[in-house]
């Protein structure tokens, strides 16, 4: 790992800044050489001046973090999201309350006997059967 790197790391860590003279501590480094290392930041944009000698992670920052994997990605909002011109076009048709729905609940038998419902928790127990079948063979080795 890279001093620069350690750096960023250090001023990441204090989430309300930090000063160069800590920093300087904690890595065993002299003042101006952590002085010199975040002023490079600075100018790549990585870290901010909160005070004199003192600095703050940036948004780009951060973004190196994430990049490396060590922090997990923000979701970050990219502005206003568009209206869709297709969703003006189409209308739904409605259908007045007076008259009863045509789609039958879940819970109503069908002709074969099943619900929907009981249906599809067949289908997904057989499916965990099947999977409960394949790891037992593992469990014997």
């Amino acid at each position: 790992m890279n001093t620069e790197f350690e750096v960023l790391k250090k001023i990441f860590q204090a989430r309300n800044g930090v000063s160069i003279k800590l920093i300087s501590n904690h890595l065993g480094f002299g003042v101006d050489y952590i002085r010199f290392i975040c002023k490079k930041l600075e100018e790549k944009n990585l870290v901010k001046s909160k005070e004199r000698d003192w600095y703050v992670i940036a948004p780009r920052g951060k973004g190196e973090f994430e990049r490396r994997g060590l922090i997990k990605k923000s979701l970050r909002k990219k502005g206003p999201k568009m209206k869709s011109s297709v969703w003006q076009v189409v209308k739904m048709k409605e259908t007045p309350s007076s008259q009863p729905s045509k789609i039958k609940p879940d819970f109503e038998k069908t002709k074969e006997g099943y619900n929907l419902l009981a249906a599809q928790k067949l289908k997904i127990g057989k499916k965990i059967e099947k999977a409960a079948a394949f790891l037992r063979n593992f469990r014997r080795v």
